[in-house]
């Protein structure tokens, strides 16, 4: 397909990907960026273009994709503000400062985990997520999500006795 072609079908393409994205749940702005990424990735196959049954298709595909991982991202990021936001309640000031140090050693070890065990502790612990839910925002398996909370957890477990033991 050549530059005029690619043109002549990039504001229809432009409008069924902005569709697309809206369908999958992202808000007037995402569907834009989303709108206009899917035109870029056509755009870098346009040689390629011609070898395909439906091109309308294509562009569904590609723009709920890209919906899907805008989604995802936009979770991820809530999930790095959950675990700043860790609420500690006391009323002594000297158990409230004891609180605050562990707070701090917690979200030192937090930062430390893997980023999936991260995630999938936070999803679990903090929103109160099910597994299948979690493995479905991922896009991992329902017994990868179990085993990622129990290695966070036994991880977490141990550097706490480690410290501890100090």
């Amino acid at each position: 397909m050549d530059k005029e072609q690619f043109e002549q079908q990039a504001k229809r393409w432009r409008q069924r990907s902005y569709r697309t994205a809206l369908s999958v749940g992202i808000d007037a702005d995402g569907a834009d960026d989303v709108a206009q990424d899917t035109l870029l990735k056509l755009w870098a196959m346009r040689h390629e273009l011609d070898g395909y049954r439906s091109i309308d298709a294509l562009v569904n595909v590609i723009a709920r994709h890209l919906a899907i991982d805008a989604t995802r991202r936009k979770q991820l990021l809530s999930l790095d503000q959950a675990s700043a936001e860790l609420p500690i309640v006391d009323n002594d000031a000297d158990v409230e400062l004891i609180g605050k140090q562990e707070k701090q050693q917690l979200l030192h070890r937090l930062a430390q985990l893997p980023q999936r065990q991260h995630q999938v502790l936070i999803m679990r612990q903090v929103e109160g997520r099910s597994y299948d839910e979690i493995a479905a925002l991922l896009g991992i398996g329902t017994t990868s999500a179990r085993v990622l909370l129990s290695r966070a957890r036994k991880w977490l477990l141990a550097q706490y006795q480690q410290d501890n033991e100090k």
